[in-house]
């Protein structure tokens, strides 16, 4: 795998927060001193980046500044906040970490993702009026967290989601250039776990690589093979969902990325996502352990399939209210198909432990909190990692530096609400007492959504794991 710039990269995001705080002070009568202390820190940040200042002095501003609470601070301040501290821990993470190696336990990879998942829950939760003058601002800093967080996806085997974030990137088209740069990396490192769509893939690869042949060129002479691969001389045709069966409903999964087709997330609008057709690779073992296996993934995707079903009729039956009896089954289903998922692995990754006792939250750890052997003998299997990941979006990870992000303290609690007490459905924010929570449709719309996104997203990673770990047993 190559490395995507990411030097040059937090360098504009610097600049361009700066800027941004510069436009809201003068746009604001007046400026809270949290927003001085942001300003200050993004400044040290931008000379760290730069190594114009020693570590010791900028881990200790680090602290200092991740101490605020934030949800007593202003929208401006949150978003501000978040995107610094995510670009923080990232060139921590580019600056001393190997990008081609599994880091399951590190601080600096999983609070830069953290940081900008709460970038990306603030943009999707306040409307555009609440930002008022500074709305264009905000938008601009939030699609360049996307792109943060598309990077640090593709380098925690979340490559799926990478894509679905460069493509939210460019709805800034000043990321243009550096969306497509990091898109032609993306495409070329992953090219093979896209088996059904490879040449179209390969095609997307060699029009970026081509369209910046000087940059690819000064890297690798392996971009420059690339573009003398074979590949469809057109691209794919897209659908015309009113000419199709349920095309509402088929064009509903397609744009929320609920299709289990990895193409989905590179375009949503291809005829090439419009199947199911991620399957499980073949696995050399026994005739009975091969059986348990592909029985399982049936079950896994077949049992995905029809809840995505049950949940497209909860949320479209009814603008005004929403059947919670349904709701809850397939809250239910979803979160019963990590735990399958979690059945999967440990046979195949042979870790001893009795059935009842395999979950998706625990199966990767040891009784004393280390991860286990098993998964840690798979040191550059990044699906791998990136299953692991998203069991961290929903079920967090219990050590002192974590930072659980707004997104998983929601799913927790609704998870929560849903099977032990209550939920009121009301169209205003959301809030809890010890016995009920109180939230509106919206917020349980995304909410339902971004979970199913994970599951479907875990399927697929399953797949490019057992493909990857069948890659390196056997060779081929």
């Amino acid at each position: 795998m190559f490395d995507t710039g990411e030097a040059v990269r937090r360098l504009l995001l610097l600049c361009f927060l700066q800027e941004f705080i510069m436009k809201y002070s003068i746009e604001q009568s007046e400026i809270s001193e949290r927003t001085e202390q942001i300003n200050k820190f993004a400044l040290l940040v931008d000379l760290f980046n730069n190594k114009a200042v020693d570590r010791e002095t900028f881990m200790a501003e680090l602290s200092k500044i991740e101490q605020t609470d934030w949800a007593k601070e202003s929208l401006f301040n949150q978003l501000i906040g978040y995107c610094i501290l995510g670009d923080a821990y990232g060139i921590l993470k580019s600056r001393e970490l190997d990008f081609r190696k599994a880091y399951y336990n590190n601080e600096y990879v999983y609070k830069e993702v953290s940081y900008y998942h709460n970038v990306q829950y603030l943009i999707t939760r306040v409307k555009k009026e609440k930002w008022a003058a500074l709305y264009p601002n905000a938008f601009r800093t939030s699609c360049r967290a996307y792109l943060c967080l598309a990077n640090a996806y593709d380098h925690l085997g979340r490559f799926c989601e990478a894509q679905q974030y460069y493509r939210m990137a460019l709805l800034d088209t000043c990321n243009t250039q550096e969306v497509e740069r990091n898109q032609g990396f993306a495409y070329a490192n992953m090219h093979s776990f896209w088996t059904d769509e490879e040449p179209f893939i390969v095609r997307k690869a060699q029009q970026i690589i081509r369209k910046y042949q000087q940059f690819y060129d000064s890297l690798s002479p392996y971009f420059r093979q690339i573009c003398s691969w074979p590949s469809p001389s057109l691209d794919a045709p897209l659908v015309d969902y009113n000419n199709i069966q349920d095309g509402e409903y088929e064009k509903w999964i397609c744009h929320h990325y609920l299709r289990i087709n990895r193409f989905n997330d590179v375009e949503p609008d291809s005829m090439l996502s419009l199947c199911d057709n991620v399957k499980l690779p073949v696995i050399v073992d026994t005739p009975e352990k091969k059986a348990l296996y592909e029985s399982t993934f049936e079950e896994i995707k077949g049992s995905f399939i029809s809840t995505r079903k049950i949940l497209y009729s909860i949320i479209n039956e009814d603008k005004n209210s929403v059947n919670m009896e349904m709701l809850k089954m397939a809250y239910k289903n979803f979160y019963s198909i990590f735990d399958k998922i979690a059945m999967f692995l440990s046979n195949y990754l042979d870790i001893k432990l009795k059935s009842y006792e395999v979950d998706f939250a625990k199966i990767w750890n040891c009784k004393n909190g280390d991860i286990r052997q098993e998964i840690l003998a798979h040191s550059q299997n990044m699906p791998l990692l990136g299953l692991y990941n998203i069991k961290l979006d929903v079920y967090g990870m219990k050590t002192d530096w974590y930072v659980v992000d707004e997104q998983t303290k929601d799913l927790k609690m609704l998870r929560n609400y849903m099977e032990h007490k209550s939920i009121i459905i009301k169209d205003e924010p959301m809030s809890h007492t010890e016995y009920q929570l109180t939230i509106s449709k919206q917020e349980l719309k995304l909410n339902t959504i971004r979970l199913a996104q994970l599951v479907r997203c875990a399927i697929i990673y399953l797949c490019n794991f057992v493909m990857h770990a069948e890659y390196d047993k056997h060779g081929s």
